[in-house]
């Protein structure tokens, strides 16, 4: 089991085993088609959610990768369930909670749900250096020469963000755990909040220095090199991405089916 968010978990798993390139490839669709579906969709995508978690073979602490966007959550539902006109079922200081409303924020918050879990999935299957060597073949044939930038640039900017969250996540843990013990214990929200931002930055702003120290002493150009990892898709990957198209289409339909007439 991951110890924080959005971290790789080693395996030999068949979706460890899949090429990183079909692994994003289908998160991007399943993410396009997250934003389409209803209630009774999302239910459908959980479930298929819940055997590509059973086939990885790791543990997700599910809840705990929602943990830093709780707060977020709670208030988009809310929001909605006040907000929204329809048929009333309870009133609070004035402001009618609706049934629409509170099926509209169930939506909502689903489909956030959804997608934090399958980019878990993703990050739990696929290590960093897979996961820059996956984005950089993708990008590849895009002009981005011409805007200055080239696909080893932006794979390894995407490749370094998705690295560093579990490594911002510890050493936050880390700040908070160290003012415990030296009997700062707990204080009032905000000044809480800005006792462990200031550290956090500094570690954050002193983490990206040494890493661009380490490129830098590495003669890190941006420019194409060969890669430890030679990508091949296998017949494995062909199919997985027919189910993924297959899936796509039938999802479609359904949310054309069930869903209703007002959108976001």
């Amino acid at each position: 089991m991951p110890d924080y968010f959005l971290s790789f978990v080693p395996g030999d798993s068949f979706l460890h085993r899949l090429d990183p390139r079909t692994k994003l490839i289908a998160t991007m669709l399943i993410s396009i088609l997250i934003f389409r579906l209803h209630i009774t969709g999302l239910v459908l995508l959980f479930a298929l959610f819940m055997v590509l978690y059973y086939l990885s073979s790791v543990r997700i602490a599910m809840l705990r990768n929602l943990h830093p966007i709780a707060p977020f959550l709670i208030f988009i539902f809310i929001f909605q369930l006040f907000l929204i006109p329809g048929n009333s079922f309870m009133d609070i200081y004035g402001f009618s909670a609706t049934s629409e409303g509170f099926f509209e924020g169930l939506r909502i918050v689903g489909r956030f749900v959804l997608l934090i879990q399958f980019a878990s999935l993703l990050t739990a299957t696929t290590s960093p250096a897979h996961m820059a060597a996956g984005i950089e073949r993708l990008l590849r044939p895009l002009p981005g020469k011409v805007l200055g930038v080239t696909s080893f640039d932006i794979a390894t900017m995407m490749s370094l963000s998705i690295h560093l969250v579990p490594v911002l996540n510890r050493f936050l843990k880390e700040v908070y755990q160290a003012q415990l013990c030296r009997g700062l214990g707990r204080q009032k929200r905000i000044s809480g909040l800005v006792s462990l931002a200031i550290p956090l930055l500094r570690g954050a702003f002193r983490m990206m220095d040494d890493i661009s120290m380490g490129m830098e002493s590495r003669c890190y150009q941006g420019n194409y090199r060969t890669s430890l990892f030679e990508l091949k898709m296998e017949k494995y990957d062909w199919m997985v991405l027919m189910l993924v198209f297959v899936l796509l289409l039938a999802f479609w339909d359904l949310s054309i089916t069930l869903l209703p007439s007002y959108q976001i």
